[in-house]
């Protein structure tokens, strides 16, 4: 199927619609016009008629009328009838009559209508007849002193106000026509103007950029139209930083438990003691399982962000999914050497949230405390409940972040410049999403260690799914 032009298609619908109307109504106006028309010259053959009929019936025919000759009435040989001559000009129709008087003898006749028979009671009024092969329109009437007046015009000079009419109607419609089509296109460019204005925009409109497209004075139909646009590229440019994002997630949480992996078989490949290897062997499998565990926690991390499943919160233990998380850096807090303590005033804490963003916000807060702690410094994860809210305190020994660089930690791969630990600046931008899924409060303090840096995530006990 050949692809059509909008504006082509509008401006035959517009000529096709004016069409539809203007020759209906030219038809309507020619047959109103036309029928007008004849009544009027019905009214003035009638006119004309009775004036004849009067000029008769009160003078002698020859003091109005020049006689062509003399010729036998056809109704009785006891009287001859007066031929009128009929001398029309150019500009004139051409008429005729005949006057019978009441012995139905004619009396009086024009040189063209001389021959037609006498009219019967069948023939009163208007009729159209055919004499010598030409159409005449005639009027037949019986005066009130007894004479019988046929009058009548020829049907062409009928026929000529006819054509006269339909070039009236007919040559404005064929001249219009074509101007019509110019002017339809012209208006229909200039209407589909916004149109073109907004393909302009989005050609100019530069990749990865989140300015909406505007267009200045736009039609109400169109306001709904680029809301529209301006939204799908919001939620286009919206899946495309969250591949992004995607991305370096995964960089950035699969390291810890492949770290793990890798230091475990090492361990186990430098070991003697088959005692040993067997068990750094089981804590690399642990790591393993960990790692394809972290992989499905990320795809339901991002599913959770992109708003998948939004509405998928279950009952929650603070206090497992911390300890899960600390047995799962083991190694990691072997290898620095730092005092690690869970402190909890309740055996459970529950609270209703998304377990795989639960484990991110616990996972990155420890993993950062551990990172920036010294060797054999200290890190205490806290987990309290008030009347309302989860609180979560986790602090270390660390160089601490000042107190004006505080707000900037959250955003995206920021890292501060005198950070001396490897990193991307992921971790504190993943605990604010997830705590953001929970309609929780982060706050960053003083480290309750003298020194280092304290965070504190307040998580609603009643969060709603």
């Amino acid at each position: 199927m050949k692809p059509f032009s909008l504006r082509g298609r509008l401006t035959w619908l517009v000529i096709a619609v004016q069409l539809l109307v203007l020759i209906p109504l030219g038809l309507i106006s020619y047959q109103r016009e036309r029928r007008e028309m004849n009544e009027l010259l019905d009214g003035r053959l009638a006119q004309a008629g009775h004036t004849l009929a009067a000029l008769v019936q009160n003078n002698e025919p020859s003091a109005f009328f020049e006689p062509a000759g003399k010729v036998v009435a056809p109704a009785t040989k006891a009287t001859d009838a007066m031929v009128v001559s009929v001398r029309n000009q150019n500009f004139e129709p051409e008429g005729g009559f005949q006057v019978y008087d009441t012995f139905h003898r004619l009396i009086i006749a024009t040189s063209n209508l001389q021959d037609l028979p006498s009219p019967t009671s069948l023939d009163f009024g208007f009729r159209d007849i055919v004499h010598d092969g030409t159409r005449w329109r005639v009027y037949t009437f019986l005066s009130h002193k007894g004479l019988t007046v046929r009058i009548g015009e020829r049907e062409d000079n009928r026929q000529d106000i006819t054509r006269g009419l339909m070039l009236e109607h007919g040559l404005p419609l064929l001249l219009g026509l074509p101007l019509l089509a110019i002017l339809a296109g012209w208006a229909v460019q200039r209407g589909l103007r916004p149109l073109s204005l907004l393909t302009q925009r989005l050609a100019e409109r530069t990749p990865g950029s989140r300015q909406p497209v505007a267009i200045g004075d736009s039609p109400h139909e169109i306001k709904p139209l680029v809301a529209t646009l301006n939204q799908q590229l919001q939620r286009l440019e919206d899946v495309i930083e969250r591949e992004h994002r995607f991305n370096a997630d995964v960089a950035h949480e699969l390291r810890t438990p492949l770290t793990a992996a890798v230091i475990h078989l090492e361990s186990a490949s430098l070991t003697n003691n088959p005692l040993d290897a067997r068990f750094d062997l089981d804590k690399a499998q642990q790591s393993l399982a960990r790692l394809a565990r972290r992989i499905e926690q990320i795809l339901a991390l991002a599913r959770l962000e992109a708003g998948a499943a939004a509405r998928d919160r279950s009952p929650m233990d603070l206090v497992a999914v911390a300890t899960e998380v600390i047995e799962e850096m083991a190694p990691l807090i072997a290898g620095k050497d730092i005092e690690l303590s869970l402190v909890n005033d309740a055996p459970k804490l529950l609270v209703q949230g998304h377990e795989a963003a639960l484990f991110a916000l616990f996972r990155n807060l420890i993993e950062n405390a551990l990172r920036y702690a010294s060797t054999g410094g200290q890190v205490e994860v806290s987990l309290k409940s008030t009347a309302t809210a989860a609180v979560i305190d986790i602090s270390d020994d660390g160089p601490g972040i000042p107190a004006d660089r505080r707000e900037v930690v959250f955003d995206r791969f920021h890292r501060e410049s005198r950070a001396e630990s490897p990193g991307y600046g992921l971790g504190l931008s993943i605990v604010r999403r997830a705590a953001q899924l929970h309609d929780a409060r982060i706050e960053l303090f003083d480290s309750t260690f003298g020194h280092g840096l304290h965070v504190r995530i307040t998580l609603p006990l009643t969060a709603q799914g």
